[in-house]
């Protein structure tokens, strides 16, 4: 009777034991997981009333434009391998370059290219962007 009594306890010990390292285990991912960003930030809460935004926020177009003989784009992301294509009035393409595009690119456009200028066109990953020039050679 006495081993019977002495089984049970050592029973009840060795399930103590496997219970204490699954309570150690579940109070420290509890600690884990209240202690928030590492760096102690808010990246990923945008809103007034502190609510994180459940997708990225989408990307702003990039704003072009063009005066006397000089293309500026600026955007809030960079753009790698944009194509820049500047078209004449009858769709004839008069430039063309591919490049990474950062806020605040510039080209000084060559004299035969200034004076043709119709429409801008900016091509990147999925986005492509058309801008006719008006009158005044602002793109918008």
């Amino acid at each position: 009777m006495s081993v019977l009594i002495l089984h049970h306890q050592i029973l009840k010990m060795i399930s103590m034991n496997k219970l204490i390292p699954i309570l150690l285990l579940a109070f420290i991912s509890q600690i884990c997981y209240a202690a928030g960003a590492p760096d102690n930030s808010n990246s990923g809460v945008d809103d007034k009333d502190n609510h994180p935004h459940k997708a990225p926020q989408k990307a702003s177009a990039p704003f072009i434009s063009y005066n006397q003989g000089v293309l500026s784009i600026s955007t809030h992301n960079t753009l790698y391998n944009a194509e820049i294509i500047i078209r004449d009035i009858n769709g004839n393409i008069i430039y063309d370059v591919v490049d990474t595009i950062s806020n605040g690119y510039v080209i000084l456009l060559p004299s035969h290219v200034s004076s043709q200028i119709h429409s801008v066109e900016l091509i990147h990953s999925y986005s492509h962007y058309t801008i006719s020039v008006d009158e005044s050679f602002n793109l918008g």
